[in-house]
């Protein structure tokens, strides 16, 4: 955790000395939803409905496989979504860009490559994210569009709203930024009724709903994206000494997960989330072996050795949210004729 984390996250209390900041940010953010709400800011309705999937905390809360979770399900149920991202810390500055199967992380962004990666879907890049929904719809015969992050985007009309929540750092101090790690106050929560949580079924305060993580299976990097399944032949070996590589939202999630699968850790070495890796960052690692993430693994292919893997994770909503998308779902298709 950097110093900003710690203090949202109750380790000190000298982020409070922030608040004059955070007063500014909190009437700023009043101000702009105001000007939505009153129609001074334009908001561009789509004409197929809109899922968001976004959070009101800084930091990771499942949102990137939740998102291929709901992609998955909504095609079981006869729909063909397509998936819109800014594609946060790619190169696609202006326009819409369909990612493409050889496009790089670096090009379109960590998160978007994985969902690119996991989905035989359109996944559209662009940071007027209405526009490419718009090019989904009308060039790709896309019937629902799901904005991966976005919450705070008004100016795309969304006809449903997914919030998630970290089940085990839930809200932190509760305060707006840079205060706390909150981009919108609890009261957001009310707002929508699908609120989730990751995991902790055990402390469900904010809303009834949880999505359980599983671990699936230790894969080589190498062979991410490659045909070619017996380019790498031995397996993961969890007793030898693995460094664990981590540049994601909150890396202790990951570093429990490989504990639970009783891997044997060197060293952890974390880095900023969306850190864009480069070989030098693993000269520390001396050779051994190593493990990290997949939204990771994607921004390393092609530099990794054969030593190096990533563990995918799948996750899976309790049956009273699946129940509850289910009946929102299906509103929603009667309203829109699909």
């Amino acid at each position: 955790m950097n110093w900003f984390e710690r203090g949202w996250y109750k380790q000190h209390s000298a982020t409070w000395l922030l608040l004059p900041l955070t007063l500014i940010f909190t009437v700023l953010s009043a101000v702009r939803r105001l000007l939505f709400k009153l129609g001074l800011k334009k908001k561009t309705k789509l004409p197929v409905p809109v899922v968001i999937v976004g959070n009101i905390t800084v930091g990771g809360t499942g949102k990137t496989p939740f998102v291929i979770w709901l992609a998955r399900y909504l095609q079981a149920i006869g729909l063909q979504p397509g998936i819109i991202s800014r594609g946060y810390g790619g190169q696609i500055k202006s326009g819409c860009h369909c990612v493409a199967p050889n496009d790089s992380a670096s090009l379109v962004g960590d998160e978007t490559r994985l969902i690119a990666n996991n989905l035989n879907l359109p996944v559209m890049v662009g940071r007027d994210r209405a526009l490419c929904g718009e090019k989904l719809a009308s060039d790709y015969g896309c019937n629902i569009i799901i904005s991966d992050d976005g919450l705070q985007h008004y100016k795309l009309a969304r006809d449903i709203e997914i919030i998630l929540i970290d089940g085990h750092r839930q809200l932190g101090n509760q305060a707006l930024l840079p205060a706390g790690p909150l981009r919108e106050g609890k009261w957001r929560l009310n707002t929508t009724p699908l609120v989730i949580q990751n995991g902790r079924p055990d402390n469900l305060t904010l809303t009834p709903y949880y999505f359980s993580v599983k671990a699936a299976g230790f894969k080589p990097i190498l062979q991410m994206g490659n045909e070619d399944v017996g380019l790498i032949t031995q397996k993961f070996n969890k007793k030898i000494g693995s460094y664990a590589v981590c540049a994601i939202g909150n890396p202790q999630r990951f570093y429990h997960t490989l504990q639970e699968q009783g891997v044997k850790i060197l060293e952890y070495h974390s880095f900023i989330d969306h850190h864009n890796f480069t070989s030098e960052d693993f000269d520390v690692c001396n050779g051994a072996q190593i493990v990290m993430t997949e939204k990771d693994a994607v921004k390393c292919r092609e530099f990794a050795q054969a030593n190096w893997w990533y563990l995918p994770i799948e996750i899976t909503p309790d049956s009273k949210f699946q129940a509850k998308l289910a009946e929102i779902i299906d509103k929603t298709r009667k309203q829109y004729g699909i």
